[in-house]
């Protein structure tokens, strides 16, 4: 009998902590983005996941003897921050490799040639050199132009140099173009970039979307080490706790041997797959990409294929219906902007993501290349409704008619999701109304069109590494509820509230990724993410949201930044 009450005991003591929560959160203003709206003051979690939210009494309750109770001083928190729609490597790669020309710090050609030139001073002969300036570039330097090709020939006439105009323009020397077997008469590059010629068809020195072209200086060791340290340590310091990051397929079999190794990140890394910028050479098998058998799928999983229908307009590429207004050197030939994929194209890379179960992404800037992106995804719901979600990137950032939103609403109860980009208000309106006039650049940035037709717009960065600052969500949120811009207050009758713009970076943002029965939101069975805001995000004056920071960031549970 003794024997029998002692496994008795253990038995009970064993059922208690195998429930008992591992931490509490108590004393928080906690907006739970749940459906019916609830805010709580306590959160238990168990095992990296969400066992329980409700008001410090009742969660208290639940602790037991090993559970730690964190006090979170009656701060404001929103489920985890998510990026869906960013370039990780990328931004990595541009701010510690590149030449620094990046304006208002840098305001002119004139500067950004200086510093070009004080680079080839320190580079081994034949060295790449490559140099970031921020998009629309053309519209903010002083001289109103990027740099020529024989500016770039006069201070580099050895080595091989490419200036970024964003990341969908750039110029190179003759260097550059020798290297990249660049011919008379050539406007077309291997993996989907475009060439720009003079009037005898001779190369001007304009590369349009050849980043799947223009060789990349990293190594394996370096990018090993972008995803576990600087990554997640630059994306936790927002509150982010997961993104989507888009990925040239060359770089995936380093994420892949970090994620086979059992290292565990402090960041979700769901990932998108590129192989050039058409997607001409995508596999029809993508099992290549999938993360390997016993792969943490709580962090590391492979969701999504990208093409670009087109460039982008604020580098002029992006496909209009009607020209840019004015002319520049770097214009693609008609003025029209750049496509990049064609119908049948971007037809194939939705075919081909059906059938491996993942997300097709599509990036469409201009107004001809968002019909382009949405014909294709109309012929795909022609043959049945697809099973998997699809999406359109940038959707109506710089240009959204009513016949476009009109197809979108139809093609949302299909499985469309949209992502957009916020913070793109706060430095590239004043160069859209440059570039297309103000009509046209009015018909950019519709987020209350969006959400009141029920499109659910995913908050993302897209950031490359050319605007850094871009990173920062709660400028973006700034924005979006103010509509102040680079020209000042932008359509203000498209604001939206402060709910519906952290709805952007939550609930929403996972939807577009197909995990929101996972992330998002902060209820029971969900990951245990949260961000915890300096300062209440609902009762400050809306011109400070800007300069809210992230105070601390938790993923699974555990507090992996916090502010100093």
């Amino acid at each position: 009998m003794k024997q029998l009450l002692t496994s008795l005991f253990l038995f009970l003591a064993f059922a208690a902590s195998a429930t008992e929560p591992d931490v509490i959160f108590v004393n928080g203003k906690i907006i739970t983005m749940d459906k019916a709206g609830s805010v709580v003051s306590a959160v238990a979690v168990k095992d990296g996941k969400i066992l329980a939210v409700g008001n410090d009494a009742v969660i208290r309750k639940l602790a037991g003897s090993a559970t730690t109770i964190i006090d979170l001083g009656g701060k404001t928190v929103v489920p985890g921050l998510i990026d869906a729609h960013t370039h990780p490597v990328e931004t990595m790669y541009l701010s510690t490799d590149f030449v620094n020309c990046r304006f208002p710090g840098v305001p002119s050609v004139k500067q950004a040639l200086r510093n070009i030139t004080d680079s080839v001073k320190t580079a081994k002969n034949g060295e790449w050199i490559f140099a970031a300036c921020v998009s629309a570039s053309q519209t903010k330097f002083a001289e109103k132009r990027m740099p020529t090709l024989a500016e770039l020939d006069s201070i580099s006439p050895g080595n091989p140099v490419v200036v970024l105009d964003g990341t969908h323009l750039f110029v190179a020397n003759s260097k550059a173009l020798e290297a990249l077997d660049i011919k008379k008469g050539m406007t077309k590059l291997p993996h989907g970039g475009g060439i720009g010629l003079d009037k005898d068809g001779n190369p001007n020195g304009t590369l349009t979307d050849a980043f799947g072209d223009v060789p990349s200086k990293l190594t394996p060791v370096q990018l090993a080490n972008f995803f576990t340290t600087d990554i997640q340590k630059f994306w936790n310091s927002y509150g982010f706790t997961s993104m989507l990051g888009i990925t040239q397929g060359d770089v995936v079999p380093v994420l892949q041997k970090v994620a086979s190794s059992g290292y565990k990140p402090t960041l979700r890394y769901s990932l998108s797959v590129w192989k050039s910028a058409n997607g001409e050479d995508m596999p029809e098998d993508l099992s290549v990409f999938a993360f390997p058998a016993g792969t943490d799928r709580d962090y590391y999983h492979f969701t999504g294929i990208k093409a670009w229908v087109d460039g982008e307009n604020d580098a002029r590429t992006g496909l209009m219906c009607s020209p840019y207004l004015g002319h520049k050197e770097t214009d693609p030939a008609g003025g029209h902007g750049s496509q990049v994929t064609s119908g049948d194209q971007a037809m194939r890379l939705a075919r081909i993501a059906q059938k491996n179960g993942v997300i097709c992404m599509l990036h469409c800037s201009g107004d001809k290349a968002m019909a382009i992106g949405m014909t294709t995804y109309e012929n795909l719901c022609a043959q049945g409704k697809p099973k998997n979600i699809f999406r359109i990137e940038h959707f109506g950032m710089f240009q959204m008619y009513q016949n476009q939103l009109d197809r979108a609403v139809k093609l949302h109860a299909q499985g469309l999701r949209i992502t957009v980009q916020p913070t793109w208000l706060t430095v590239l309106v004043k160069s859209d109304i440059e570039d297309m006039g103000y009509e046209r650049a009015a018909t950019g940035f519709r987020f209350r069109t969006m959400v009141d037709a029920g499109l659910e717009p995913a908050g993302s960065t897209d950031v490359t590494g050319v605007y850094l600052e871009n990173t920062n969500p709660m400028k973006a949120i700034y924005a979006t509820v103010t509509r102040n811009s680079d020209d000042g207050k932008f359509e203000p009758e498209q604001a939206l509230t402060v709910m519906e713009a952290i709805k952007m970076w939550t609930i929403w943002a996972a939807k577009s990724m197909g995990e929101e029965d996972i992330k998002g939101s902060i209820e029971p069975g969900k990951f245990a993410d949260m961000t915890v805001l300096s300062d209440d995000i609902f009762s400050i004056d809306k011109d400070k949201i800007k300069d809210i920071k992230a105070l601390q960031t938790i993923v699974g549970g555990k507090i992996v930044y916090s502010q100093k």
